[in-house]
């Protein structure tokens, strides 16, 4: 399965991206990295990256998060990753991107971290 993105606002000033499916290298990652240079130019900024659905990510979805962490950062935003628990989370782990971003449970929890 391909990666499938929805969008949606939680509050005025919260956007959600929910992605389901495969966050690897190749046009799926790119439309990501083109969704978040659009919310910045959109104002957005604060972002949830719903993770939830991803069952599958490779070292291009980990550096696709790192920049949109920054892109956000830069326009004084900041970003949340919901990803509460499997092989998501122990590569977030992993390769410490908990350092720079936010990783929470549940979207609730995401949006109050922000």
């Amino acid at each position: 399965m391909l990666l499938e993105i929805t969008e949606r606002e939680m509050a005025p000033d919260i956007t959600v991206v929910e992605l389901i499916g495969k966050l690897a290298l190749g046009r799926e990652s790119q439309r990501v990295e083109t969704l978040v240079d659009d919310l910045v130019k959109r104002g957005s900024r604060r972002v949830i990256f719903d993770m939830t659905g991803v069952d599958y990510m490779d070292s291009a979805g980990i550096g696709m998060l790192a920049l949109a962490t920054g892109k956000l950062k830069e326009s004084g935003g900041s970003l949340a990753i919901v990803a509460p628990e499997g092989k998501v989370l122990q590569l977030l782990n992993l390769t410490q991107l908990t350092a720079i971003v936010k990783v929470c449970p549940t979207v609730e929890a995401a949006a109050a971290a922000l």
